[in-house]
């Protein structure tokens, strides 16, 4: 699952990538330049951690696009956690 924030000003080059493979092996997250899409900078996570993750976005973007990226990310991994494995109580 690929979902591009197209924020604007209100983040280090104006658009963030976050990718979840179907795997669920690792979190992505591309910071990339608004008018042609070069890569600024990347993140790679191999768990959930929603601190570190928070961590390094508070340095590209505001509080509100940080809870807005990060609740994609838990709705999302929890959805593919639920549905490769349908014993995990979620």
């Amino acid at each position: 699952m690929t979902k591009t924030f197209k924020i604007g000003e209100y983040a280090v080059g104006g658009k963030i990538r976050v990718s979840i493979p179907k795997t669920l092996t690792n979190i992505k997250i591309d910071i990339l330049d608004y008018n042609d899409n070069t890569l600024v900078n990347q993140y790679i996570y191999y768990s959930f951690d929603r601190i570190r993750i928070e961590r390094d976005l508070f340095e590209m973007t505001s509080s509100y696009w940080i809870s807005q990226i990060t609740d994609w990310i838990i709705k999302n991994w929890k959805t593919e956690i639920y549905t490769k494995t349908p014993w995990y109580n979620v």
